[in-house]
Formats: C-alpha cells, sequence, structure tokens
C-alpha cells in the first residue's frame, strides 16, 4: 500500500511537470513604453490574457522612438535562432527586409480566412505584403502629417492655422517676435529631424512627387526638392535651442508647459497629449501639415510571426485578436492613432481622430519613409544622417545640400533596390 501511494505521488508529479512543460507562452517585443502607449498595449495584452488564462505572457518592451533599439534586439534574437513569438515592427520596407530574408512565416491563409482584406484599405494591405504574400496584421494606423498647436497661446496671437506651407513659413517670425519657440524640435534621435523633412517635402511635392523622390525616380535636384530643402533650413532657425538633448515627447512637453507653440509629429503625440491631461480642441489643435491636407501619411504599427517562433498558435491567437473591432478600438482610444479597419464606429474616439478616421477613407494615401514603409531601410539610414549634416551646417549652400543628398541615393543605389524588390507601390 506505501509502495502504491509512493508510485501515485511520482506519477503525479510528473503528470503536473508534464502540464507545466506544455503551458504555452506568448513571448511579444514592442518599442511602446511612453505615456498613453504603454496603457494602450497594456490594455490590449490584458484582452489576450482574458482570453487565454492559460498562455504565460512575456512583455518585452524597449525603450527608443520609432524602435531604433528594439529592431536591433530582434534582429539579434533572430540571428541567434531565438526568436519570439512576434514583434513590432512598421510595415512596409522594415517588413520586407525579414520578409525577403525568409525570416518571417507568411500568413496568407489566415488573411484570407478572417476575411481581413475587405476591412483594410488596399494601401495597408499592400505594406503588409511581400512578393504576392502577407507578412504581417496592422494594429494601428498612425498619421505622420500633423502639426500640433497649443491652441490658447495661439488665441492669444491671434492665429489661425495656414493651408500652405508657404504661409507656415512666413508665420514663424510673428510667433518668435511674441517670445515663443514656433517649432517645438527633441531630435536625441534624428528620425524626428527627419520628420521635419518628409513632411515639408509632402507639403510643397506632392503625394506622386514625394513617392517618386523615395523610389530614387526623381532626385533632390528636383525643384520641388530644392525648394524643400530651403524651407527646411528655414524651419530649423525656429526650433528651441536645447532640442538636440530631448526626445519628442520631452518636445511635446514644450507646448504642454507654454514654452513652444507647435511642434509637427506623428498623432502618437495625441495620446501624449490626453495622458498629459489635456482636452484635444480645447487645450490643443491637430491638423495636417500645412499644404498636406487631403493626403494621409501612413505609419502602420503591425506585427509579425517570425520563423522558428516558439508556441507559434498563440502568435496566431494574438494576430486575430489586434485585428478585431474590440481590440482596434480599445488600443487606438487610448494611444491617439486610429484603427487599420475603416468598419470601427467612431464611438469613444476623440475629435481628432474622428476627422483622421474619415479622412483615411477619402484621402490619398502615402506612407512614411522615416517610419520603415516607403523606403529601403539602409537608404533611410544614410538619408537622415545627411539631413542631420545639413541641420548641423546651417552655411552650407543649397547646391552643396542638393549633392549631398543625391550622393546618398547614389551610394545606397535607391533606384536600383526599389526597382528590382518585389514589393507594391
Amino acid at each position: 500500500m506505501k509502495s502504491f501511494k509512493v508510485f501515485l505521488l511520482v506519477g503525479l508529479l510528473i503528470g503536473a511537470m508534464g502540464i507545466m512543460s506544455m503551458a504555452a507562452t506568448f513571448s511579444i517585443y514592442d518599442w511602446w513604453t511612453a505615456g498613453g502607449e504603454a496603457q494602450a498595449i497594456a490594455t490590449v495584452l490584458n484582452m489576450y490574457h482574458q482570453a487565454y488564462p492559460d498562455v504565460t505572457i512575456v512583455q518585452n518592451p524597449v525603450a527608443g522612438g520609432a524602435g531604433v533599439n528594439m529592431q536591433a534586439v530582434i534582429k539579434s534574437l533572430i540571428f541567434a535562432g531565438v526568436p519570439p513569438t512576434t514583434f513590432q515592427v512598421h510595415a512596409g520596407w522594415e517588413m520586407y527586409q525579414y520578409a525577403s530574408a525568409n525570416l518571417l512565416q507568411p500568413i496568407t491563409n489566415l488573411w484570407q480566412s478572417e476575411g481581413w482584406t475587405n476591412v483594410f484599405p488596399q494601401r495597408i494591405q499592400q505594406i503588409c505584403s511581400y512578393n504576392g504574400q502577407f507578412y504581417a496584421v496592422p494594429m494601428d494606423v498612425h498619421r505622420a502629417n500633423m502639426i500640433w498647436y497649443n491652441k490658447a497661446i495661439f488665441d492669444k496671437l491671434g492665429l489661425t492655422m495656414p493651408t500652405t506651407i508657404q504661409d507656415f513659413i512666413n508665420m514663424l517670425p510673428k510667433i518668435k517676435a511674441a517670445g515663443y519657440t514656433p517649432i517645438a524640435l527633441g531630435d536625441s534621435a534624428n528620425w524626428t529631424t527627419a520628420m521635419l523633412f518628409e513632411e515639408t517635402l509632402l507639403a510643397v511635392a506632392g503625394p506622386d512627387k514625394y513617392n517618386q523622390y523615395f523610389e530614387g525616380k526623381i532626385t533632390a535636384s528636383d525643384p520641388a526638392v530644392q525648394q524643400t530643402i530651403q524651407y527646411f533650413k528655414t524651419e530649423l532657425q525656429y526650433v528651441n535651442p536645447n532640442h538636440a538633448s530631448l526626445t519628442w515627447d520631452q518636445a511635446c512637453g514644450l507646448l504642454v508647459s507654454g514654452q513652444a507653440v507647435m511642434t509637427i509629429m506623428g498623432d502618437w503625440a495625441n495620446g501624449y497629449f490626453m495622458a498629459a491631461g489635456w482636452k484635444p480642441n480645447v487645450d490643443y489643435g491637430g491638423v495636417a501639415v500645412p499644404g498636406t491636407e487631403g493626403i494621409y501619411n501612413l505609419v502602420v504599427d503591425s506585427f509579425p510571426i517570425p520563423v522558428g517562433a516558439p508556441d507559434v498558435q498563440t502568435g496566431y491567437d494574438w494576430l486575430k485578436l489586434i485585428a478585431s473591432v474590440p481590440a482596434q478600438a480599445a488600443f487606438n482610444q487610448i494611444k491617439g492613432s486610429i484603427p487599420a479597419r475603416i468598419d470601427v464606429p467612431t464611438t469613444g474616439f476623440n475629435p481628432i481622430q474622428v476627422a483622421n478616421m474619415e479622412a483615411l477613407k477619402k484621402d490619398v494615401l502615402t506612407a512614411s519613409a522615416v517610419h520603415g514603409s516607403e523606403a529601403p531601410v539602409a537608404f533611410v539610414t544614410d538619408w537622415e544622417n545627411a539631413l542631420t549634416v545639413i541641420q548641423y551646417h546651417p552655411d552650407m549652400s543649397l547646391q552643396a545640400c542638393v549633392n549631398l543628398l543625391n550622393m546618398t541615393a547614389q551610394q545606397d543605389n535607391l533606384a536600383g533596390t526599389v526597382a528590382s524588390a518585389n514589393v507594391n507601390y
């Protein structure tokens, strides 16, 4: 009898250990660590936990705007043979670099079985796919071409937001003369400076030439790009002196404290302002960058499943959740972005988000190069560095700036790389 009890106990322990070893784990990497974005991802992870309580969730947030630090971590994990279940990646070229190297699992069957081709805009579908296969699922849509402003200061100075980039440039001296910083900039990471150039280019060149520039079909010698360089150099004369020591969100804080009047930043700034207690269209306003009304410059956060990922089914369950109406609503209401699905009700979204949700359905859709979608990653890195050179050498002639940008595109073979890639434009 005693021996039977011992064997029974051992059997129960072995069984328990087997169950523990079979317990599924869901590991996720993201770069949402600031303000409302951290709260937003926590909300959806809690939804996942409620739906799959037996799954162990291992979240690995890596700080660093635009994911510059996290992407380095992900690459090291993948090449070491220990990828997570999923990770955040910008749809488009940032995702293509993994898909083209056969490091991601195609999920076309999932897209088809879930009917996602009926609810996500065509341009978003294009940048979530590579060479005819889907590889990622969009969680949100950000609008990169947004300008944010302190409404109290605008009212005090009798300002209205211009509708052209030239009128915007003309407004800057008036704001500076009143004792305020016209444009808040935080470029401790240089992608924010590149955003300033990118959105100015979109305003000057329009969507077609904007695309052509990042496809290598036109160069910096084009008159529209030259005009952009001149506006860019002017804008940099009206930013806060301590810009190099600030992050993007700290720059937004200059608007909240009343030191600065405007900032050009994607609508993740919307989440920052909401988390700071500001009310949209009361304390702050957010509209398309002057000259870009009717154009939606996309930044799409998405999630793929890497080859060799552990507990793949938990990853599929995650993709189904984040593509659902409830998750897209819950996440984006907090983060300040909007759903990638066009069928999510506007209830619960603030008025700036509602305006962007309507714009997504009718605007011309372009994609942000700075945020990994519109141009090859290697080129964008070198291009951002070239813009930083221009930023810190304000006496550079226009021709010298053009030559530097052209040399960057030529060295990275921008035109050839885009032409030979299996991507949709």
